[in-house]
C-alpha cells in the first residue's frame, strides 16, 4: 500500500479474510508461538482449526439473502431482475450470501460489476453482467472529504497472467472519478513501494487508458460513477472502520490456540502419568534432533512391552509409580467453550441472541437463536438495502450503456424475505392484527406492513390493491 497506515489496515483486514476463508493455519501457528515456547510448541503436535468464533458467528448472522429478495420499481424491470434478467443470470443474490459474511467480519467489502457487451459474431448469451466480491485488503481508496465513506478513487491489486511471458504478475486496476470532468480507468504495473508503474492498459485491455470523454461508466445524464459498491457493516462517516470488533478477531485465534492445546491434553495428558526412579528405558529415539524442540521418546501402547535397565549410578532399589492424570478433558473443554462464548459476547451479541444448550460439552453450544437472526436481519436491512439499491441502479446504467437496454437508473426498492416463523408465532401475529383492525387501531396498510416488515406504504398499498383486483376477478 502507498501509506504505512493503509499497510497496517490491509494486514488486519487480510487476517479477518483468512479467518472467514479458513486459510489461517499460519496465523494460528504464529499465535501458538506467542503463547508457548518453541520446545513446548513442538510437543503440542498439529494445530486444530475447528474453533473459529468469527466465522461461526458471522455465518449464522448472514441470513438476509438466504431467500432471494424482491426488487420493486414503478416501471418494468424484468429485463434486469426477472427470472432471465441480467442480475438473476449473474447470480448476484446467491453471491451476496458470502458477501454479507465478509461485510460483517471485515466491516467493509466491495462488490464490483463487470459487463460483457454483445459483440458482432458472438452469441447473445455471452453478453451480460458479472459480479465479483473484492475484499478491502486488496484495495487502496481515496474519498471526498465532504462524503468520506464513499470512494472516488479505487485501486485494486489483481494477479494476472502476462499475455507475452505467461508469468503471474500483480496489476493495479485504477478507477478515478475525483475530477468528474476527467475520469480515468486504466491498468498499471505495481512497484514494491506501492506506487504505480508503467501503464499496461493496452497490454491487458486491448486499448489505451480511458480518460475524460472515453470513460465508460456513466449514468444517462453523463455523470461518471465507479462500477462497484463499497458496503459498510455500520454507517460511521469514515471510509474504513478497520479495527471495530478486533477483539473478536484476536479472540478467535486465542480460542483456536486453546482448542489445539486441549487436543494435546486429551492425546498426551489425560491418563495417569507413570514414572520410574533408578531405571532407564531401552530404545529411546530422538525427535526433532536438529531443532530447539528436540526430545527423546519411545512409542508405547497397551500391547507393547517396555524394557528397563537399572542405572549403574543409582545403586538403590528401583522404583516405579504413577501420578494422577495431568488434565481433565471435560473441565478443559468446558473452559474453552466458556471462552468462546465470551469472545462472541465481545462481538456485541446479547445473551438473547446467543443460544447455549444445557450441556456445553455438546459441541453445539455456540449458536445464534432464530429470534437472534431475525433481530440481526432487522438491524442490517436498512443499511444493506441502501447499498443494494445503489448497486442495482449502477447495474441498470451499465446495461443501458453496453447491452442496449432501456432500464430506469434510480428509485429501486428492495425487500428482503423474512426468516420463517413457527406456527405459534404466525397464529399470534395474525390474531393480534385482526383484533387491532376490528378495533380500528390500525389501517389495512399498517397491517400489511406488520405482516411484511421492511416494505413502505406505497408497496403495501400496491399489494392490497393487487389482492382486491384478484378477488374481484377470481371470485
Amino acid at each position: 500500500m502507498p501509506t504505512p497506515e493503509d499497510q497496517r489496515r490491509v494486514e488486519h483486514q487480510a487476517l479477518r479474510r483468512r479467518l472467514i476463508m479458513g486459510t489461517y493455519e499460519q496465523d494460528l501457528e504464529e499465535e501458538m508461538l506467542r503463547h508457548f515456547s518453541s520446545d513446548r510448541y513442538m510437543a503440542l503436535g498439529p494445530v486444530d482449526m475447528s474453533s473459529n468464533v468469527l466465522e461461526q458467528i458471522t455465518r449464522q448472522l448472514s441470513v438476509l439473502y438466504n431467500v432471494a429478495p424482491t426488487v420493486h420499481h414503478t416501471e418494468d424491470i424484468s429485463e434486469l431482475t426477472g427470472s432471465n434478467g441480467y442480475v438473476t443470470l449473474a447470480g448476484l443474490f446467491p453471491l451476496m450470501q458470502q458477501a454479507q459474511q465478509f461485510i460483517l467480519a471485515i466491516n467493509e467489502c466491495f462488490v464490483r460489476i463487470d459487463v460483457a457487451p454483445h459483440k458482432v459474431g458472438q452469441p447473445v448469451s455471452k453478453a451480460g453482467l458479472n459480479y465479483r466480491i473484492v475484499t478491502p485488503d486488496a484495495v487502496y481508496c481515496e474519498s471526498n472529504p465532504d462524503n468520506p465513506d464513499e470512494p472516488t478513487y479505487y485501486r485494486e491489486i489483481r494477479l494476472r497472467v502476462h499475455p507475452e511471458t505467461k508469468e503471474h504478475v500483480y496489476v493495479a486496476d485504477v478507477i478515478d472519478i475525483r475530477n468528474p470532468d476527467e475520469p480515468l480507468f486504466g491498468m498499471y504495473e505495481v512497484r514494491p513501494d506501492g506506487e504505480l508503474g508503467k501503464d499496461v492498459s493496452l497490454l491487458y485491455m486491448g486499448h489505451e487508458t480511458h480518460i475524460g470523454k472515453s470513460y465508460p461508466y456513466r449514468y444517462e445524464d453523463g455523470r461518471p460513477f465507479l462500477p462497484l459498491e463499497l458496503y459498510h457493516a455500520q454507517k460511521t462517516g469514515l471510509l474504513w472502520n478497520t479495527w471495530r470488533n478486533s477483539q473478536t478477531c484476536y479472540g478467535s485465534l486465542v480460542s483456536a490456540c486453546l482448542t489445539s492445546w486441549g487436543i494435546h491434553l486429551i492425546r498426551d495428558c489425560s491418563w495417569p502419568q507413570r514414572y520410574a526412579a533408578g531405571l532407564s528405558i531401552s530404545g529411546l529415539g530422538v525427535e526433532n534432533g536438529d531443532l530447539l524442540g528436540r526430545r527423546a521418546s519411545i512409542p508405547a501402547d497397551p500391547s507393547s512391552i517396555l524394557m528397563f535397565f537399572q542405572d549403574s549410578e543409582s545403586g538403590g532399589q528401583p522404583l516405579i509409580g504413577q501420578f494422577q492424570p495431568g488434565a481433565d478433558p471435560t473441565k478443559m473443554f468446558e473452559t474453552i467453550a466458556q471462552y468462546e462464548y465470551k469472545v462472541a459476547m465481545a462481538a456485541g451479541l446479547s445473551t438473547s441472541v446467543l443460544k447455549q444448550t444445557a450441556d456445553i460439552r455438546s459441541g453445539f453450544s455456540l449458536s445464534v437463536s432464530r429470534e437472534g437472526q431475525r433481530e440481526a436481519s432487522r438491524k442490517y436491512a436498512p443499511l444493506q438495502s441502501y447499498y443494494d439499491e445503489r448497486l442495482l441502479a449502477k447495474s441498470a446504467a451499465l446495461c443501458n450503456r453496453f447491452l442496449d437496454s432501456n432500464l430506469p437508473e434510480n428509485n429501486y426498492r428492495i425487500q428482503y424475505a423474512q426468516l420463517p416463523q413457527s406456527p405459534e408465532e404466525i397464529k399470534a401475529i395474525r390474531e393480534d392484527i385482526l383484533e387491532k383492525l376490528a378495533a380500528g387501531l390500525i389501517s389495512p396498510i399498517q397491517a400489511m406492513q406488520i405482516l411484511n416488515p421492511g416494505i413502505d406504504e406505497n408497496t403495501a398499498r400496491e399489494m392490497l390493491l393487487k389482492i382486491k383486483r384478484e378477488r374481484i376477478e377470481l371470485m
